[in-house]
């Protein structure tokens, strides 16, 4: 079983928090120093109300921005997994390159994990799973890569960009119809 900590940060507050202001989280998250002090704050937040013994500490928690299948990602390295249904990956990924003019135009970033599940682990690493939520749903996506080794975020990403595909195409092809 999951520790809170953990799975409050991952699975509860973070992506509580992109999707109810998903522009300026994303600009926040843009900013190198925002975004750190955005993730201790949101890391602390998580433990709130938690013995100081089920408190985890941070290690290893950062942010890198990646570009897949044509999309804007913010990828969060977590600290190591000790449990299933902890992460070692959590990745927000935008559909739009810019920001909404208005709130109301805003659209919420897709949230998928990579998380730890039950298994054998073998040289190739320990055993994953591809995770989305969507509001209060979980869906799970199928295996994912092997984790512990030192290409499992680009791996990670290079899941996510098969499952997300190619941006769809806004474009309107110009027709012309000819009667014979």
């Amino acid at each position: 079983m999951a520790r809170l900590h953990s799975y409050n940060f991952t699975h509860v507050l973070l992506p509580q928090l992109a999707w109810r202001r998903p522009a300026s989280v994303r600009r926040e998250l843009s900013d190198p120093y925002l975004a750190r002090e955005l993730l201790q704050y949101v890391w602390e937040k998580a433990a709130e109300n938690l013995p100081a013994a089920d408190k985890i500490a941070p290690k290893g928690l950062r942010l890198s921005w990646h570009e897949v299948a044509g999309r804007a990602t913010a990828l969060f390295h977590l600290p190591a997994p000790q449990a299933t249904m902890e992460a070692y990956f959590s990745a927000l990924v935008y559909e739009e390159d810019d920001e909404p003019e208005t709130e109301a135009e805003e659209k919420r970033p897709r949230y998928f994990t990579l998380e730890a599940t039950l298994g054998l682990s073998c040289p190739a690493g320990a055993p994953t799973q591809i995770g989305e939520w969507a509001g209060e749903t979980h869906r799970h996506l199928g295996r994912g890569p092997a984790a512990g080794q030192s290409d499992t975020a680009a791996a990670f990403l290079a899941v996510l960009a098969a499952v997300l595909g190619p941006l769809p195409d806004t474009e309107v092809p110009f027709m012309h119809i000819v009667r014979s």
